[in-house]
């Protein structure tokens, strides 16, 4: 995919994929909730138990088992405590580098980069959080007005990076990547109110795909291959027929936690193995990761919050009764 842009890989589209449904789901989700103190707990409960597991795993059992340093050296090294208090909290230095781990890998002493996008996601929940607040989320007009003074916003600090906020990975470019994940997600969030009037063709989505291709390699490409892209996927999604591959657990946040440690671990044990082999022998372990992490931290959060909003749904008739009398 890069060699065809010139521009983005297939890691960074499926970043901007991620957040553009994400704005989506996630507004629709504090819309239906009509609540945030639920909305906080579950943003927080589907995000940080299996961050926190996992990085629980990589500091204290990956991490020693793959440094170049001694036992006592590596949990000693003020870095190591750093790695873990950052990735568990989800704040500062997130992905990071630990101390002696991977030091032979082509990505030295990284043991889960990919994780920088989370702080990230967190930020935009904060932006559907505040909107939610003034009764904007579902609104047309005071979604557009709201997702319009963010983007402003955006462009801003985009241009003039803060320096002194855990906000400034939102405005920077990441290596690797040529734009930023940030507008996706307030484009999905402006989609949401729009959703019936928005139509999904497969003739626009040729169109903007030959358009692209033609013109790839000028300026306009460049425009033309973001908005493409949004469409293009938007539209996949629309089909009727991938319904029937909806996987029954959901191993995605897991197989994105855990991915990129797999092939860092896989790299090391067998250096002269090629990235498509790599890849071969990480996704089985990946998935069979993911999994654990799903059926025994993830769901379990999910069904704790979901129980407790029925619950408080339950007894808000009783309540009500009680307090009348």
């Amino acid at each position: 995919m890069l060699l065809f842009t010139h521009r983005e890989s297939f890691g960074s589209f499926a970043v901007y994929g991620f957040f553009l449904i994400s704005g989506v789901f996630v507004s629709a989700s504090y819309a239906k909730q009509n609540s945030p103190m639920r909305f906080i707990g579950s943003r927080a409960l589907r995000i940080w138990p299996g961050a926190i597991v996992c990085a629980l795993f990589i500091g204290l059992i990956v991490g020693p088992l793959f440094t170049s340093l001694s036992p006592s050296s590596y949990f000693s090294d003020p870095l190591t405590l750093r790695w873990l208090v950052c990735n568990t909290s989800l704040m500062g230095g997130v992905g990071g580098m630990l101390p002696g781990v991977f030091q032979h890998n082509r990505l030295a002493f990284f043991a889960n980069a990919t994780v920088w996008s989370l702080p990230v996601e967190l930020e935009c929940y904060v932006i559907v959080l505040a909107i939610g607040l003034f009764g904007l989320i579902g609104s047309k007009r005071g979604t557009a007005l709201a997702v319009g003074m963010v983007s402003a916003l955006f462009v801003y600090f985009a241009r003039n990076p803060p320096q002194h906020m855990t906000l400034g990975g939102a405005f920077i470019v990441q290596l690797a990547y040529s734009f930023y994940p940030v507008p996706y997600f307030l484009l999905g969030m402006l989609l949401y109110p729009f959703r019936r009037h928005v139509s999904l063709h497969w003739l626009p989505a040729m169109l903007a795909l030959i358009a692209y291709i033609m013109l790839r390699n000028t300026t306009v490409g460049a425009v033309i291959l973001y908005p493409a892209f949004a469409y293009c996927l938007l539209w996949l999604g629309s089909w009727s027929a991938l319904q029937r591959f909806k996987p029954k657990h959901d191993y995605s946040y897991g197989t994105y936690l855990y991915g990129f440690v797999v092939q860092q671990a896989i790299a090391a044990l067998f250096p002269a193995l090629n990235s498509y082999g790599n890849l071969m022998a990480a996704v089985p372990i990946t998935l069979f990761l993911a999994a654990l992490s799903w059926h025994v931290v993830e769901r379990p959060c999910l069904a704790f919050i979901r129980g407790n909003v029925r619950s408080m749904l339950d007894t808000q008739p009783s309540t009500a009764a009680n307090v009348s009398v």
